[in-house]
């Protein structure tokens, strides 16, 4: 059976859509990484990127700027502690909150991942064909959402 139920539905499978791409690259990501004898998760980098510009950086701080939950980035976060990547320290100033800086692993590590960053950012654009237009799509896309969620759109149609 070659069907592709997912293309067929078109744009109304949008959301499996993206979700069906990113599992493919988080994937192979992960497989690169294995192959390189790297001990990371794909989705760390952005996080090791927040860190390293910012220094002493909460993980409020760290999932409003990546629009995580707070949830999601103390599990990553987590890990990445346990990994020896992150250390984490009590802010001076607020006692209550967690703050995180890279790990002389994290720091020796950075310039490969960096490298490997750049071919990656050289794949990502060879696979659009040379035409990112879709990330102005996504920047309306998630404006809009932002506006309302999709399934509150919904239910609006649906009164």
């Amino acid at each position: 059976m070659n069907n592709d139920l997912v293309r067929e539905m078109g744009y109304i499978a949008l959301a499996t859509r993206l979700k069906r791409i990113s599992d493919k690259m988080t994937h192979s990501t992960r497989l690169m990484y294995r192959n390189l004898n790297i001990d990371i998760e794909p989705n760390w980098y952005l996080v090791l990127i927040i860190v390293q510009q910012n220094p002493n950086i909460s993980v409020m701080e760290i999932a409003e700027s990546l629009g995580f939950t707070h949830q999601s980035v103390i599990t990553m976060t987590n890990k990445m502690i346990k990994k020896e990547y992150l250390q984490a320290s009590k802010d001076e100033k607020d006692k209550r909150k967690t703050v995180f800086n890279l790990n002389q692993k994290a720091i020796e590590i950075l310039p490969k991942i960096e490298q490997i960053w750049g071919y990656g950012k050289e794949v990502i654009y060879e696979l659009l064909n040379e035409d990112i237009s879709i990330i102005e799509h996504l920047e309306v896309l998630e404006s809009n959402l932002e506006k309302a969620s999709f399934g509150e759109r919904i239910l609006e149609k649906n009164n």
